[in-house]
């Protein structure tokens, strides 16, 4: 059962119990006339647009099937069969696949925001990327460079048989620029020589004569 069909039990639920409560008093303390409750109900119906009334009682009757058939429907796991194992039928989930597939080429550089989507097929897998690039690097190559990654991860690390892979360039990122370090201080016969913008430690004559 899900949260909505849950909430809706609940509040039917505490509609039932509220008018069980009421009926029960108003048993003994007469509160009100059931006669003329109904009697009022009816005097609205009456007086009312039928075909107001009509489209709402449909919306109730299409809203009750909707959720019935969302109790008893059971969403299927997307699964994909590993062609490696011969022994028996075994199986792994697209999603687990997918993440499997992006931890393993995580490392590919100049490449950024990857995601993959794994679509389980009768006779195998396609997978489908989406990656945003860097400028500056040869596209077609840093294309056929992940497709190749991904194909092997699936293929020897899952064990899932490749269909045909879709790679799809979502956008593209400033090119990295590589600053320029420090460089460390030098020795020069003993000497420390300090790097730029760093006092030097070296002493002269003058500074051993003062």
């Amino acid at each position: 059962m899900n949260i909505f069909n849950r909430i809706i039990i609940v509040i039917l639920l505490l509609v039932l119990v509220i008018s069980s409560i009421v009926i029960v008093v108003n048993i003994y303390a007469v509160l009100f006339d059931w006669a003329d409750i109904f009697g009022r109900i009816i005097y609205y119906i009456e007086n009312s647009n039928i075909h107001i009334m009509a489209l709402i009682f449909v919306a109730i009757t299409i809203i009750s099937i909707a959720l019935l058939v969302l109790e008893f429907y059971r969403r299927k796991l997307k699964t994909a069969n590993v062609a490696s194992v011969s022994d028996g039928k075994a199986m792994i989930t697209a999603k687990s696949a997918s993440r499997q597939i992006e931890e393993d080429i995580a490392d590919l550089k100049d490449v950024d925001n990857l995601k993959i989507r794994i679509l389980p097929k009768s006779n195998g897998a396609i997978i489908n990327i989406v990656a945003r690039l860097y400028k500056g690097i040869n596209v077609s190559e840093k294309m056929q460079e992940v497709i190749s990654r991904a194909n092997k991860s699936a293929r020897e690390n899952l064990g899932l048989k490749t269909i045909k892979t879709n790679f799809t360039v979502s956008g593209f990122l400033p090119k990295k620029t590589d600053f320029p370090t420090m460089a460390e201080p030098e020795e020069e016969n003993g000497n420390t020589v300090s790097g730029y913008g760093e006092p030097s430690d070296i002493k002269t004559a003058e500074d051993e004569n003062d």
